[in-house]
């Protein structure tokens, strides 16, 4: 056949055939695919497409490595003199024990840049202490966030919430700095930093976004019991407290560890009790702010690569009711029906220092590019 026949052929496919064919392709594919014809790139730039294939991408576990100048990774024993590069990557969760492979997603200087959170693919990183930037692997896009008024030189920007306001369709990350809350939007089009009129303190990391709010445990600072439970609405940009799971007193039962994530569209609650025992709550009511628990799991007691000693965070769970529990550089999975361990991805063998809380799946969402 010759081959202008057969390109003819290739651009008159039925639109749902192409659109299922895109679908399977990897996303440097599906990039080109859109300079081929105006039809293509209608096709693979709607957002039910970009949605439909985000949720095809395999989900993946975010991981911290060191390159060295020749951009070879790093193995832990071996020292860089200070001279090394800080790289991001991700792991597939259905890589084999045998082949952890990384997909290299960035690296950069180290102490130059720090990943904060990740949300519909996109990652939100600070430059320094002060400037804030989403990066999206997929495209290479970078979108510099507004700047924060900062008037003291031991301020610092703290990102405590990455998530997509649904009303705009924007990403908007929420910040603390100097006692004060700001929310910033992302794009060229996006505003001034909008100060929040009333402020909470609570802890520095990202809350769980779900049901149009972010969500927070407040642990106090000599125990590891839930005190209480703060939430934000990002419609009314409003913080609310809410009841905690009903985890005991830590001088009776010895918890570690609360920490929150999401199981089937209801929030959760996972914290160690009884090493090497891990139990999870669910928030089975959200209106009513009613927790029950749900069930317990047991940690196999190793060596630990990085983190506290004997805590365990539960991760989130994969398709087949499968709960992901992270602990000391193991990645465990537990098929929760049966309450058995399916298997164990030992990551201390990968040359990796770090692991990112929660579960990562690749995005072709695009932003609107705003200048540095």
């Amino acid at each position: 056949m010759p081959d202008g026949m057969a390109t003819r052929g290739i651009t008159q496919l039925d639109e749902d055939v192409l659109t299922e064919i895109l679908l399977r392709l990897p996303s440097k594919s599906v990039l080109r695919a859109r300079a081929v014809s105006k039809q293509w790139r209608h096709i693979a730039t709607r957002p039910c497409f970009v949605a439909a294939y985000s949720v095809r991408r395999p989900p993946e576990i975010i991981v911290f490595y060191e390159l060295d100048q020749d951009a070879n990774p790093v193995p832990d024993n071996k020292t860089t003199n200070g001279k090394y590069r800080q790289a991001v990557g991700a792991i597939n969760f259905a890589a084999q024990e045998e082949d952890l492979v990384r997909r290299p997603i960035v690296h950069y200087p180290a102490g130059t840049l720090q990943l904060h959170a990740f949300c519909d693919g996109l990652l939100l990183f600070c430059r320094g202490d002060e400037r804030l930037f989403i990066f999206i692997p997929a495209t290479r896009q970078v979108t510099f966030l507004p700047s924060l008024p900062i008037t003291s030189p031991r301020a610092s920007v703290r990102p405590v919430g990455f998530y997509r306001h649904r009303a705009s369709g924007e990403y908007r990350v929420l910040c603390h700095v100097e006692q004060i809350h700001y929310i910033l939007s992302a794009g060229a089009g996006a505003g001034e930093p909008q100060r929040l009129a009333d402020s909470i303190a609570f802890p520095t990391f990202p809350g769980v976004a779900l049901h149009g709010s972010l969500h927070w445990l407040i642990c106090p600072e000599k125990s590891s019991d839930p005190d209480r439970m703060v939430a934000f609405d990002t419609v009314l940009d409003k913080f609310r407290r809410m009841a905690p799971p009903l985890v005991p007193a830590a001088g009776s039962s010895d918890y570690r560890a609360p920490h929150l994530f999401e199981m089937h569209g209801m929030l959760a609650a996972s914290a160690v009790r009884d090493v090497p025992h891990m139990d999870v709550w669910v928030l089975q009511d959200y209106n009513r702010e009613s927790w029950a628990w749900h069930l317990r799991i047991t940690i196999p007691q190793v060596r630990r690569m990085f983190g506290p000693p004997f805590t365990a965070t539960a991760l989130g769970v994969l398709e087949g009711n499968v709960l992901v529990v992270e602990y000391g550089g193991l990645v465990i999975f537990y098929h929760m029906d049966g309450e058995r361990k399916l298997h164990v991805l030992d990551m201390r063998t990968a040359d990796i220092s770090a692991l990112c809380r929660g579960i990562y799946t690749e995005s072709l969402v695009s932003l609107t590019l705003a200048p540095p």
